[in-house]
């Protein structure tokens, strides 16, 4: 399976969808340790959760923060959060 950036947002939408009634419980669950950030791990347990290969998370987690980190302080909080949702058809 081909891993674009296409099929990556497929497969995170399709796990919203799924598990959460509104993007900010998703956002609420991978906060592992509720600091109000999502960091590098806890993209990787989205990600993982979403069936993205094992061999591409880390690369993955990685760019989502570098592309949706606008304060650049290493972490997505949830405004942040909400503009990389705005890329999703999920409201």
């Amino acid at each position: 399976m081909a891993w674009s950036r296409k099929k990556i947002v497929e497969n995170i939408e399709d796990l919203m969808r799924s598990k959460f009634t509104h993007p900010k419980d998703a956002f609420d669950y991978y906060d592992q340790n509720k600091d109000g950030e999502l960091d590098k791990d806890d993209f990787k347990r989205l990600l993982k959760e979403a069936k993205v290969s094992p061999i591409i998370r880390g690369l993955v987690a990685e760019f989502m923060i570098q592309t949706f980190d606008a304060n650049e302080d290493g972490t997505v909080n949830w405004d942040e959060f909400q503009t990389a949702i705005g890329e999703t058809d999920l409201k």
